[in-house]
């Protein structure tokens, strides 16, 4: 719940800092690339806080211990039928997943 708190307020202040740096610095030309910098500072801001909201950034806390190339089925389509997926060799786990569950054992 944290992370959507702080991730809804970081694109609500960008928002705001996006609109206010287009409205009120862009015209000026004194601050003309002051408003440009923080016109992209916004941007970022409303990407990053999107992306916590939407929960993005879960994604990239623990690995997949399945083979992203067959989905975890050790089998992929080929043009000959199926065949055993080339990056797992037919396993279905991640290569990484198996470098450390043998390492364990």
């Amino acid at each position: 719940m944290e992370r959507l708190k702080k991730g809804l307020l970081a694109a609500i202040v960008g928002v705001v800092l996006f609109v206010t740096a287009a409205l009120f610095l862009l015209p000026n030309d004194d601050a003309y690339l002051l408003a440009l910098v923080l016109m992209f500072v916004g941007v970022v801001m409303i990407g990053a806080g999107a992306a916590l909201v939407k929960g993005f950034d879960k994604n990239l806390d623990l690995p997949s211990e399945e083979c992203y190339f067959c989905g975890g089925t050790g089998m992929v389509d080929s043009p000959t039928g199926r065949v055993p997926c080339p990056r797992c060799a037919g396993t279905g786990i991640a290569p990484d997943a198996q470098t450390t569950t043998s390492d364990e054992a």
